[in-house]
């Protein structure tokens, strides 16, 4: 597999991220707006940033972590993990979202990329996590089950959500702080978050 790793969203990669976006819009799957310039990219790398934080979300969002896959060509996939979701039976969103860029599918990026958010996840104390793909996406079903994911049930349809296969990955018994929120709501999207496309 060819080397990635995971960082955080930085302007360097300007010139491979948005040569990527214009790969998921090519397939039908825009991740962020179409008509998103160049000039704007620092202020949507800044807002990324907030989003960890929890600074500036619209009402009813959560705080989310962003890291994007970095190969030696640059920008790769983007991977996001929500800070304060708590995963049960009602909840119809996603925990955890990934894009991988379609030119860079199939070496593997996306199950090493949740194997590295899964760290983050234990060092943060989050114990459980929730991740939704497609009934119709077994690319991403094997990422997920690879990564400990065990299927519960197809996720119920709400919001003009068309539900999709939930899976449960639990990390508590390697976790020593157990992270438990209170604050239960959706993790930012920002014009087409990822949930994954691999």
């Amino acid at each position: 597999m060819a080397q990635m790793r995971l960082e955080s969203p930085s302007e360097e990669y300007v010139d491979s991220f948005f040569e990527a976006m214009a790969e998921f819009e090519a397939e039908g799957m825009p991740q962020v707006r179409q008509e998103m310039t160049r000039e704007e990219f620092p202020a949507y790398v800044q807002r990324l940033h907030d989003n960890t934080l929890g600074k500036n979300l619209p009402e009813g969002y959560v705080p989310s972590a962003e890291f994007w896959m970095i190969d030696a060509e640059g920008f790769a996939g983007r991977i996001v993990l929500g800070l304060a979701y708590h995963p049960s039976p009602d909840r119809v969103g996603n925990h955890v979202g990934y894009a991988v860029r379609p030119s860079k599918r199939r070496r593997g990026y996306a199950t090493q990329a949740l194997a590295d958010l899964l760290d983050e996840a234990r060092k943060l104390g989050i114990s459980r996590l929730m991740p939704i793909c497609g009934v119709d996406n077994v690319a991403s079903r094997k990422v997920i089950e690879r990564n400990g994911g065990v299927l519960l049930d197809l996720g119920p349809i709400d919001e003009g959500l068309d539900g999709g296969l939930r899976f449960l990955i639990d990390l508590a018994e390697s976790v020593v702080a157990r992270h438990d929120p209170e604050v239960v709501g959706r993790s930012q999207p920002d014009s087409g978050h990822p949930t994954s496309v691999v």
